[in-house]
């Protein structure tokens, strides 16, 4: 399993683990893809548990950060949301499993 201190902008899927326990997988492969798994006891959210199209992966995503990223919504009623993770404590490629 490689690690890594800061997320890389390589294609392929990285899992990054936070100190609340809410893991985030990020998948680089000509789209920028995010889905969140939250830890028990977490906050829910829209996109808990399924693979939505980023339309902005911002800043953040280092071991000790935030990473920042923005959805844009289905409807253009809702618009695009954003969403911060807790601190990052792993950055993972798990392209290879």
């Amino acid at each position: 399993m490689t690690t890594f201190e800061k997320l890389p902008t390589d294609p392929g899927v990285y899992r990054i683990d936070t100190a609340s326990g809410t893991v985030h997988v990020i998948t680089i492969d000509g789209w920028l893809r995010w889905e969140r798994r939250p830890s028990p006891g977490s906050s829910t959210a829209t996109y808990d548990n399924r693979t939505v199209v980023l339309s902005l992966l911002g800043d953040g995503w280092y071991v000790g950060g935030q990473g920042y990223l923005e959805v844009s919504d289905e409807t253009y009623m809702s618009g695009k949301t954003w969403h911060q993770t807790a601190a990052i404590i792993s950055i993972t490629d798990q392209s290879e499993q």
